[in-house]
């Protein structure tokens, strides 16, 4: 009968339980000087060795022939225990054997001396699972066993035991196993094995055995009957059903974009090639979490378990979006792998949080906000509002020759044409550096004044008064900037960026428009006052 790799490579000795030296090691010494505790606690994630460093203990205080400080395997109680025959060590599964009557006929068992051995090993599996009654009668037993009884109790859940049981056991806590330890023992089982192997595909396995060995191990087998002895990583891909870093970027991308047709269609064909969506959620949480490693730190590569030209790829796409859009979209798909756990059709979840999660620049939550504010600086530092002075000062100089033509008609509108196109001169170059008076604020830590100018759009320089437009729906940021403290101190902050001394004055949407036209009304009636009626010929403009 076939021997799953898994069981078939459980260690043998202390050296085979790959990235656990800390534990290996401090047995290794106690067994050394003979200073062994009569209760251990092994704590730690599913498949990282803890009950196989609990076999291999029981066979090493047990061994008539130890070498160097591991069981020889090959003395009558060694064997026992590699068979499960031996009556000197008892594995028990707590999940099953968890009441009060178990925990007593294990106690009477333990007023028998062992027959092969020196101890009488007790093994004790999933220990968080025994009831309260159950570890009040442990206690005692624990606490003063007989000489020749161990305890080794075994838990991924320490902090469900009393603290009764955790003061009288001799703690280890097993860490979860790193990738490179992974590739090296799947790498050396692929050679006994006669199984080939690329790199790429192994670390592929090792990143989704998420720190377990055993695990590791039996994805291992199971590419391997697959590709009949040859593990790729289309093979890898392909049995664990999870998606390749392309089409991940491909998706990332779509949905920072907000493009929803493309995303939807790209999940789409995932979904018919078979590929499984709680997975793929799960996959896409790790490429957005990685994209926003590339962009805080300086060398990704130390936290990201990918190749350097795999590494490079997230970096140009990063480039092109927010820590903050990234942030939200790893929030979003963190609440649906809960949602998905529970529901018959994940696939809906996951189209319905796409949607959001690409449309999110277009509603009013939080969320929403912080996306569109995001593009909006986006925007202005890749140059929008430079894109809208140049238009400006285009409609401006195109305007000059028509103003120039009528210029015998009215001599008052030409100058104010005149002094109009160099405001929008001056205007211009402010609204160039906006954006970086904003940022100038928010690095100053005035984030309450960056708000208030946030949506303000200066229209004119007139005599070094800067004026602020703000729309009808911004009025509570306008009448912020009347308040004369708030309106003192940032003029003093924006006379010290632009390098001259700058008042401020804030209008709200077409006021000034309104304004010049009095203004225009009020020459026109001087005029016909100065001049008469008959001397005054009024030309309108659309």
């Amino acid at each position: 009968m076939y021997t799953a790799l898994y069981r078939k490579w459980r260690p043998r000795k202390f050296e085979d339980v790959y990235g656990q030296e800390q534990v290996t090691e401090t047995l290794q010494n106690e067994l050394e000087n003979n200073k062994l505790s009569h209760a251990y606690l092994f704590c730690g994630t599913r498949g990282t060795g803890k009950t196989s460093s609990a076999k291999l203990l029981a066979k090493a205080v047990n061994c008539s022939n130890p070498v160097e400080h591991n069981p020889c395997d090959e003395c009558d109680s060694c064997i026992s225990i590699n068979e499960g025959s031996s009556i000197d060590v008892l594995e028990i599964d707590a999940a099953s054997n968890r009441g009060i009557d178990d925990i007593r006929n294990l106690r009477e068992a333990i007023r028998f001396t062992p027959t092969l051995g020196k101890y009488k090993v007790y093994i004790i599996d999933e220990v968080h699972m025994l009831t309260n009654e159950a570890f009040n009668a442990l206690l005692k037993t624990l606490e003063e066993p007989p000489e020749y009884v161990m305890f080794i109790l075994a838990t991924t859940e320490p902090h469900k035991l009393p603290a009764t049981i955790l003061s009288r056991c001799q703690r280890f806590d097993f860490k979860r196993i790193s990738i490179d330890n992974i590739i090296g023992r799947l790498k050396h089982i692929c050679g006994h094995e006669q199984l080939e192997a690329d790199e790429a595909a192994l670390r592929l396995i090792a990143r989704n055995a998420d720190g377990a060995m055993r695990d590791a191990l039996s994805i291992l087998d199971q590419c391997a009957v697959y590709g009949g002895r040859h593990v790729s990583e289309a093979t890898v891909l392909e049995v664990l059903g999870i998606t390749g870093d392309q089409h991940l970027i491909e998706i990332g991308d779509a949905i920072l974009k907000g493009d929803v047709s493309e995303a939807i269609l790209l999940i789409d064909q995932l979904a018919s090639g078979g590929k499984d969506i709680n997975q793929f959620i799960k996959d896409l949480t790790a490429h957005y979490r990685n994209l926003l490693m590339t962009k805080i730190l300086d060398k990704p590569e130390d936290v990201i378990d990918m190749s350097s030209e795999g590494i490079d790829r997230l970096k140009k796409s990063a480039e092109s979006f927010s820590g903050e859009s990234i942030t939200r979209c790893i929030k979003y798909l963190s609440e649906l792998e809960n949602e998905t756990k529970w529901h018959s059709n994940p696939r809906v979840l996951f189209e319905v949080a796409v949607v959001k999660m690409c449309k999110a620049a277009g509603d009013d939550s939080l969320d929403g906000l912080l996306a569109r504010i995001a593009k909006l600086e986006r925007t202005i530092a890749e140059g929008g509002v430079h894109v809208a002075a140049a238009a400006l000062n285009s409609t401006a100089a195109d305007s000059a020759p028509k103003a120039k033509q009528e210029a015998p008609k009215a001599a008052e509108k030409p100058q104010k044409k005149t002094q109009a196109s160099a405001a929008k001169a001056d205007t211009a170059g402010i609204m160039e550096k906006w954006s970086g008076f904003r940022q100038f604020l928010k690095e100053r830590k005035k984030m309450k004044l960056a708000t208030f100018v946030m949506t303000a759009k200066p229209v004119r320089l007139d005599d070094k008064i800067l004026v602020l437009s703000f729309d009808n729906e911004d009025r509570y940021s306008k009448e912020a900037l009347e308040v004369p403290e708030i309106r003192k101190e940032l003029e003093s902050e924006a006379s010290e960026y632009f390098g001259a001394d700058i008042k401020l004055k804030s209008i709200l949407g077409n006021e000034d428009t309104e304004e010049e036209a009095k203004d225009e009304l009020d020459i026109v009636k001087a005029a016909i006052k100065l001049a008469g009626q008959d001397n005054v010929e009024v030309i309108s403009e659309e």
